[in-house]
């Protein structure tokens, strides 16, 4: 199994996550794109993820809710603001409430996941810059890195 490579750009609050599949762009892309395959790797176990609604395309959005093993929930909203396919998403990720408004104190975060094909591989190279120093050290508190690095571990499972 790959690992995922991280690293914190402290001087820009931006994480940078790069990860490599074996499976084409076009497999990879799907689940990012397809709400049914996209719920299946999102949360990280034991979480799991329950989409109330997505619209992949620019000016859309995707309203999620991760649900914990003692039923926690965790809503959040994803607004795509530049999709190129199979190459790239540009994203505004938050927190929200049941009707899909930003809620809590974490300020909203910029995505950017570039999709880069070689050889039969797909590199996603994810880019997640932060509102502030202090934004970006709460989500690391919250295990935003061991988060990511397993539900890439389930995507890798699923591809």
């Amino acid at each position: 199994m790959n690992k995922t490579t991280f690293t914190e750009d402290l001087e820009n609050n931006r994480l940078i996550a790069i990860r490599t599949f074996n499976a084409s762009v076009e497999k990879v892309w799907k689940a990012w794109s397809d709400a049914d395959i996209l719920c299946q790797w999102w949360a990280p176990l034991p979480y799991i993820c329950k989409i109330d609604s997505m619209d992949f395309k620019e000016g859309g959005f995707w309203i999620y809710n991760m649900i914990g093993p003692e039923g926690d929930v965790h809503r959040g909203r994803m607004d795509y603001l530049k999709i190129t396919e199979f190459e790239k998403l540009q994203a505004e990720d938050y927190f929200c409430d049941e009707n899909g408004e930003k809620a809590g104190d974490i300020p909203p975060m910029q995505l950017e996941v570039i999709f880069k094909e070689e050889g039969g591989t797909t590199t996603v190279t994810s880019i997640t810059t932060f509102a502030s120093p202090e934004a970006f050290k709460q989500m690391a508190e919250m295990g935003a890195v061991e988060g990511w690095e397993l539900a890439c571990n389930q995507l890798e499972g699923l591809l």
